[in-house]
Order: structure tokens, then C-alpha cells, then sequence
């Protein structure tokens, strides 16, 4: 039995050897197996501000409301009290004769008295009544050409200190020399109105006394009293500053939001603005204009006037016209800040402000006291200036077709890493998956571009239409559109291309909802549009 056994346990050993043994050598790698495989590329949320930013740089601002607008702000300007007014160094003398005929001597003391009014002029014509200086020399001096001691006694009503009292002085030349005093002026008021006139006149009194030396006075001798003021500046000046204009100078300002973009067949802002916020603090109402406003393209070629209507009565003008009035503070120190708008009620801006790229050039001016027949009453602060700033406002608020914008996506992915050089596909598709919340119908192509942003391909190339998101009565996104996906086929040099694309511009085509009819739509920041892209491979994969 044990025998039959281990005969048995031998041929089963015999058997396996058999059956283990290598006849033919096997090759793994035609072990494949099919698969379908989805590889994810892009995945983006884009809103009308990305698209924009690249090519419009910090202009674009959010309303309150989420709103967005293109804001384009120049320099403010600025007009200083120096610039309106100066006090030029004032200088007049009085020549005294003592003698109506010749004296053989004079040995006692002789006193006359004498009033004097000078009248001032400035630069402008200006009637002023007061100065307050903030500085300033008063320089009296004695020509004495007489062999006798001269003294002079001279009071000044017109310069008055902060204690209400007026300058005085006495001043001795002896014979035949002169003299000079001087005075500091910064605590001084200098009142004009105490002459006849009212205003511009300095009023001198002036006590002489000549002190005889027993020398002959002949009628050719004379006494000169001269004064001077100078290094004049001031605190504050009151009076009539009587007409002035000045230039805020010409700067040209491009408007090419619609050249940054890839191109817009038709775009036109239906509220745009121009804004003009003017800050007051001189004592005097004032007036800004345009002495010339108009559009020119970006080669300098004059395109149109804008028209403005100054009178509020629809009387559409070109240039030179004026805005509303200035309004100045009442209290002396303060500032009052007046906003003059134009627009599409009052102005042509919104016809002239669409897809041509285009420069506005205007030439802004300030005019003081424009109404001459009359007399002011104004005040200036060395303080005081007028500022003025414009802002031109373009809310993305209208309607557009065939309006082109672009962003740009990276993109690094390699399809065939993912493969062995014995994959065969079938086949490849790109399926795109996207949704909008714009309130545009927009259709996209995708650019595919190499490290050195040569392109390499496109992808869809319009082919994907997405209609606009749902809209309130107001013209607000209440709803985006539905999911839309869609499959485009990707051949061979599709994936060579998708192996070298090192950047993605995702280009849209943009066109309101029935622009054709102008139904105006607004852009807020909260829209997006959504893409998400894959590719997907079906073979034999190893």
C-alpha cells in the first residue's frame, strides 16, 4: 500500500514539472486594456474686469452698487492767491519848497503843515479797501537840501496796528544831510478808503519844522520826503478784484478702452460723464469754461465738437461756453466745493463716446468777476486758492456687438506624460463646459499659445454660443443661463499643440441682448463667466 502510494505522490510531481514547463516566451506589453480617460486643462471664473484689467490698468472702479466704470481722472489744477492778485513795491515822494522868495538868513524856527494822498495802482485794475500785511518794510527818508535842521513829524492814517493805532514817527536830518527811518509792516492793516475815492488811496499828514541856523533859504532850496514799501506780502486783501481769466492749460486725454481691446464692431456708453469738482475758497464767485472742447482721433485728425447747453434751455452749443457760477464761502478760512457735471442731459458727450478710439481736448478757463459793469465786494486769504479736478466716468452701461475681449490663462500640462509610447488612441475630444452670468450673449475661441506666446492653434473658434443671463426689469442679472457643454473633436496635432501650449487667451466675443434695437444693459462686478475644459481619451492604454 505504502508502495502504491509514493507512486502515486511521484507522478503528481511529474505532472506539475510538466505543466510548468516555459515552451513559448510571452510579451507583456500586448497585455493592453481599453480605457476612457477625462483629463481636466482649464478651469476658469472670469469676470468683465479680468477681461479688462490687462489693458486698462487701475481705471476701472465698483460703484456702490457693485457697478463697474472706467474713471479717468486728470491732475488737479490750481489757482493760489499769488496768482491773482500781487502787491507791487509802491514808492512816491513829496517835495516841500519853505521859502515863496529868498530869505537872507533864518535864525528862528519856521512850521508848516502838509496832507498828502497818493493813489496806488495794480496789476488788474483791482479797487482794493484793506490790506493786512504779513510783511513789509516802510522806508521813510529825508532829502535835505536846506542848511537848517529839518524835522519831521508824519503820521500815517492809512497804516493802522492791531491796537487801532495809526503810524507815527519823527525823524531829524540835520543841515544838509539826509535821514531815514524804517518800519516793520507785518502788524499793520492798510486801509485805502481814507482818501476821496474810496479805495486804492494812502493818506500821509506831515508836520515840518525848520530849525534855523541863521543861513540864507533860497526858493531853489527844497525838502524831499520819499517812501517806499517793499518785500510786500499779505494775510488777507478786501476790495474789488475786477475781471481776471486764466488758462488751466489744454491736456489731451485717450479714451481707447475700445483700442485695448481686441475690437468692437459696435459699442456705445449710454451715461457717461464728465465731472468737474471745484473747490472755492477766495472771497469772489467765479466761472469755468471751455474756450474749446472737442474729439480728435488718436492721429490728431478732429473728429466733432462736443455741444453743451449752458442756459439749462436745450440750446446745444460748441465751444467757448461756460458752466453755472462758482459759488464762493461766506466766512473767511472756509471752502466751498461746487460739482459741474456733464452729461447726456445737458451735453453730446454720450453720442461721441463709443467704439472709435478717440482723445478729448479742452481748453479750460477760470474767469473772476466775469460781470465788469459791476462793483465786488471780494476778500483773499494768502491761503485761498481754487482747485479744480475732472473726472470723466464711462460706466459700462449700454449696449455692444461684436465687442472682442481677451484674458489670459497659464497652462502647463503635458497630455502625453500620462501615456507610454505603446498607447494608441482612438480617439480625443475637448469637452468645455460653461455657464454665463454675463448680460451679454457671448461665444469664445481659446488660443492656444507656446512660452514665447507664438500661437500654436485655436480651439472652437466661435463655435461656442452661450445666450445672455436673465435680467430684471432693471437690466440686473437675476439668473445665470443654464449649463451649456459641449464637445469638439482634438486630432493629433490637437494634442501636439495641447503638449506645447504654455498659455491659454480665452477671447469673447460679446454682444448685448438685441443691441440692435440699443437695449441698454450695465456690467457689475459680481458677473462671471464660467469654463471648465477637459480632454478625453479613449484606447488601448498601457
Amino acid at each position: 500500500m505504502k508502495k502504491t502510494n509514493r507512486s502515486i505522490y511521484f507522478l503528481y510531481l511529474a505532472l506539475i514539472f510538466t505543466s510548468c514547463k516555459k515552451t513559448d516566451e510571452i510579451d507583456l506589453s500586448t497585455l493592453q486594456t481599453y480605457h476612457h480617460v477625462a483629463i481636466p486643462l482649464v478651469s476658469a471664473e472670469i469676470d468683465v474686469e479680468d477681461m479688462l484689467e490687462r489693458d486698462t490698468g487701475d481705471i476701472i472702479s465698483t460703484g456702490n452698487d457693485g457697478e463697474l466704470f472706467l474713471a479717468y481722472v486728470t491732475p488737479p489744477t490750481t489757482i493760489n492767491a499769488s496768482e491773482i492778485i500781487d502787491i507791487p513795491d509802491q514808492t512816491f515822494s513829496i517835495s516841500v519848497n519853505p521859502a515863496p522868495q529868498n530869505l537872507p538868513s533864518l535864525i528862528n524856527s519856521i512850521s508848516f503843515s502838509d496832507t498828502n494822498i497818493n493813489t496806488f495802482t495794480f496789476p488788474h485794475g483791482e479797487e482794493l479797501s484793506s490790506i493786512d500785511f504779513s510783511q513789509g518794510i516802510l522806508t521813510i527818508e529825508i532829502l535835505n537840501n536846506l542848511s537848517h535842521e529839518v524835522v519831521l513829524e508824519i503820521t500815517i492814517p492809512s497804516l493802522v496796528n492791531a491796537q487801532g493805532i495809526f503810524f507815527s514817527d519823527i525823524l531829524t536830518a540835520s543841515a544838509n544831510n539826509p535821514a531815514v527811518t524804517q518800519a516793520n509792516l507785518s502788524n499793520y492793516t492798510f486801509d485805502l478808503t481814507k482818501g476821496s475815492l474810496g479805495f486804492n488811496e494812502m493818506v500821509v499828514y506831515l508836520e515840518v519844522t525848520i530849525n534855523g541856523s541863521g543861513s540864507p533859504i533860497n526858493t531853489n532850496d527844497d525838502l524831499t520826503f520819499s517812501f517806499t514799501m517793499d518785500n510786500l506780502e499779505f494775510s488777507s486783501i478786501f476790495g474789488d478784484i475786477k475781471y481776471q481769466q486764466f488758462d488751466l492749460g489744454s491736456i489731451p486725454l485717450p479714451l481707447d478702452i475700445f483700442s485695448n481691446s481686441e475690437s468692437a464692431v459696435q459699442f456705445l456708453l449710454t451715461n457717461p460723464e464728465i465731472k468737474h469738482t471745484i473747490q472755492n475758497s477766495f472771497g469772489f464767485t467765479a466761472n469755468m469754461g471751455m474756450q474749446s472742447m472737442y474729439y480728435e482721433d488718436l492721429q490728431g485728425v478732429f473728429l466733432g465738437n462736443v455741444l453743451y447747453d449752458s442756459s439749462a434751455s436745450g440750446n446745444l452749443q460748441a465751444a467757448p461756453f461756460y458752466f453755472p457760477t462758482i459759488e464762493q464761502p461766506a466766512t473767511q478760512g472756509d471752502s466751498v466745493t461746487s460739482v459741474i457735471t456733464m452729461d447726456a442731459a445737458n451735453s453730446t458727450i454720450n453720442e461721441l463716446i463709443n467704439s472709435t478710439p478717440k482723445s478729448i481736448v479742452s481748453s479750460p478757463v477760470v474767469v473772476v468777476n466775469a460781470d465788469s459793469t459791476i462793483s465786488n465786494n471780494n476778500f483773499i486769504l494768502s491761503s485761498s486758492n481754487i482747485s479744480v479736478s475732472t473726472e470723466i466716468t464711462l460706466p459700462l452701461e449700454g449696449y455692444a456687438g461684436g465687442w472682442v475681449m481677451g484674458d489670459t490663462i497659464p497652462f502647463d500640462f503635458k497630455v502625453d506624460e500620462l501615456f507610454s509610447s505603446q498607447t494608441d488612441i482612438d480617439s480625443a475630444v475637448i469637452k468645455f463646459s460653461t455657464t454665463n452670468g454675463w448680460p451679454i450673449e457671448v461665444d469664445f475661441t481659446l488660443q492656444l499659445l507656446d512660452s514665447n506666446f507664438n500661437l500654436l492653434s485655436s480651439i472652437a473658434d466661435g463655435e461656442i454660443v452661450l445666450q445672455s443671463a436673465t435680467l430684471d426689469a432693471n437690466g440686473r442679472v437675476v439668473e445665470d443661463s443654464e449649463q451649456k457643454v459641449t464637445f469638439l473633436g482634438c486630432d493629433e496635432s490637437c494634442v501636439d499643440n495641447l503638449n506645447q501650449t504654455k498659455h491659454v487667451i480665452l477671447l469673447v466675443t460679446a454682444g448685448t441682448s438685441d443691441y440692435d434695437n440699443q437695449q441698454s444693459v450695465k456690467i457689475y462686478s459680481d458677473y462671471k463667466l464660467q469654463l471648465s475644459m477637459s480632454l478625453l481619451i479613449s484606447g488601448r492604454m498601457f
